[in-house]
């Protein structure tokens, strides 16, 4: 049995949004939300770190 992700741009719970978007690594291609874990945005691509 898999575990159900929630996609940050279908969450409408701001708390939520905010705990799934902490210290974000990936972000999705097609509507920019951004997550720490890549199962929560739709096509992640990860982060570029800062320098």
């Amino acid at each position: 049995m898999t575990k159900e992700y929630a996609k940050v741009c279908e969450v409408a719970d701001d708390r939520l949004v905010g705990k799934l978007a902490r210290e974000p690594e990936f972000s999705c291609v097609r509507c920019g939300a951004k997550a720490h874990d890549k199962r929560s945005v739709c096509e992640p691509i990860a982060l570029e770190p800062d320098h």
